[in-house]
């Protein structure tokens, strides 16, 4: 990585941490635990985050929530995993234990519910109201409008 993509980087890092509100701690280049999930941050100019370091957890790897835009394939099991962009793409929050989550994206995007079979997350929007999404497995690979997304709870 260049010292201008790590800048750039660290900008987008920190642009987290501010929309996070106190909710998560960077514990990586590229990383940011959120306490139960972790949002894993692409090198600008990159499709998709990568490890960066060697990960501290198994939680941590950076690749969990995968990009599959090109050839799909399921999160791992127990995994809900939000994404930036469509089809898999762009930054990414993969939520491993169930509580309510900020979601800090303002695009189109994409999700993957690998939960345990029948478990239902619930989005909460910025207008108050709220609405349950498909149980697990599901997915959605495009036209997550994520901008109307406060917060999701991962399972109820």
């Amino acid at each position: 990585m260049s010292d201008r993509q790590a800048i750039a980087l660290q900008d987008k890092v920190d642009d987290y941490l501010v929309k996070l509100r106190g909710r998560g701690t960077q514990i990586s280049p590229n990383q940011i635990d959120m306490s139960g999930a972790v949002l894993n941050v692409s090198v600008p100019g990159e499709r998709s985050p990568r490890q960066l370091v060697p990960a501290a957890a198994p939680e941590y790897q950076a690749t969990v929530c995968k990009d599959w835009s090109s050839t799909w394939s399921p999160v791992p099991y127990g995994w809900f995993c939000a994404y930036e962009y469509q089809w898999g793409s762009g930054d990414s929050i993969g939520m491993y234990a169930c509580d309510n989550y900020f979601i800090p994206f303002y695009s189109t995007g994409s999700w993957q519910n690998n939960q345990t079979t029948g478990t239902v997350p619930r989005l909460y929007y910025t207008s108050l109201d709220w609405s349950d999404m498909p149980a697990a497995f599901s997915m959605q690979g495009y036209h997550m409008n994520w901008s109307r997304v406060n917060s999701i709870t991962n399972c109820r």
